[in-house]
């Protein structure tokens, strides 16, 4: 290998430093920062045991935007959580049945969060100015169509064209006013039957600590785990009805 190559191999590793030098997150200002690059090109022996005894700037921690933090979050995790630590604390006593139940505790979990997600899309809809003007007009608009009506009502003279328009109007204003009523029924009812759900598996929760400590057979540790493992079949069975009451008003 002659002198050229040599120098060649030098320039390279020393470009190459020079580039690591100069993205080092380093508090320096542009002109020193630009002086070390420079150098690193023919001093690079000298820059990079440091480079190398450098340590790695650790990771920047993920954020997630789309995990929603709300109350109802809070609340499943906190249910979650206490049902981990109850689950742990079993320590072999009911394998058995935790092992059976595994997969109805991951549908359990999954039917919280599906149900928050519900309540959430639900509030957002809510929210929407064109929701807001419907509440508007039944505070205001009502009575004026409520009058009109009993006006029609009272009068022997055949209505008019332009009168059984705002007739029409007025009965589609009052019907559109109970879809939107509808709406905010079935978001309280998910809400409260999810509230319902979580408060039921605290309580059941706090049974199996109860009977841990108590000395209560294996039998009743299992009974508790599929009490549990069941309460999906509440959340289940509310989404089924409301839905199949919501298709048959439809048809």
């Amino acid at each position: 290998m002659n002198f050229t190559t040599t120098l060649l191999f030098y320039v390279v590793i020393g470009a190459a430093v020079a580039v690591a030098v100069h993205l080092t997150p380093d508090a320096v200002g542009i002109r020193q920062r630009v002086f070390r690059t420079l150098s690193a090109i023919v001093f690079w022996p000298l820059y990079l045991p440091v480079l190398l005894a450098r340590p790695a700037s650790p990771p920047e921690p993920v954020k997630s935007a789309s995990v929603p933090r709300d109350e109802i979050a809070a609340a499943i995790a906190q249910v979650e959580a206490e049902l981990d630590l109850a689950l742990a604390s079993l320590d072999g006593w009911s394998d058995a049945v935790l092992a059976r139940e595994q997969h109805r505790f991951a549908e359990l979990r999954a039917a919280w969060h599906a149900q928050a997600d519900k309540i959430r899309q639900l509030d957002r809809l809510l929210e929407q100015p064109v929701f807001a003007e419907s509440t508007l007009y039944q505070a205001v608009g009502g009575c004026a169509d409520q009058s009109h009506s009993r006006a029609a009502a009272d009068s022997d003279e055949p209505m008019g064209s332009s009168h059984q328009a705002n007739l029409s109007i007025a009965t589609s204003r009052r019907a559109r006013q109970a879809n939107v009523e509808r709406l905010r029924a079935l978001r309280d009812e998910f809400h409260a039957d999810l509230t319902s759900t979580l408060a039921r598996v605290r309580e059941l929760v706090t049974l199996i600590h109860l009977a841990r400590y108590t000395g209560a057979p294996a039998s009743r540790a299992e009974e508790l785990v599929v009490q549990i493992a069941t309460s999906i079949e509440g959340l289940s069975e509310v989404a089924a009805w409301q839905g199949a009451e919501t298709a048959g008003e439809l048809r």
